[in-house]
């Protein structure tokens, strides 16, 4: 065998090393590609579900203080009716309390 006939052979040994290593490459990068996208998929679902919990929980919270605050609202306006004058004397005096704080901080 001649020293061009083994140059050859070496040559197309390697091109063919090469070629195999480019198809190994692009099948590995295929395969972590298609990895990355499904546990993208599966990252937005359980963000997607966390945000309706969230969402949720916040129309409840947000119904409850409304509640809370339609029942503290009439609670204060029938101590008004029954009581105008206590009603009246209290709010005399919270006046006095604001206006003498905001006086001490001038």
């Amino acid at each position: 065998m001649s020293v061009t006939s083994q140059f050859t052979n070496k040559a197309q040994e390697a091109q063919d090393a090469i070629s195999k290593a480019s198809v190994n490459a692009a099948a590995k990068a295929s395969s972590i590609a298609e990895n990355v996208s499904a546990r993208m998929d599966e990252t937005m679902d359980k963000a997607d579900a966390a945000l309706a919990t969230v969402a949720q929980q916040s129309r409840e919270v947000a119904e409850k203080a409304r509640t809370a605050t339609e029942g503290f609202r009439t609670t204060v306006e029938d101590a008004v009716r029954e009581q105008p004058l206590t009603a009246l004397l209290l709010a005399v005096a919270g006046g006095f309390l604001v206006g003498a704080m905001w006086k001490g901080r001038s």
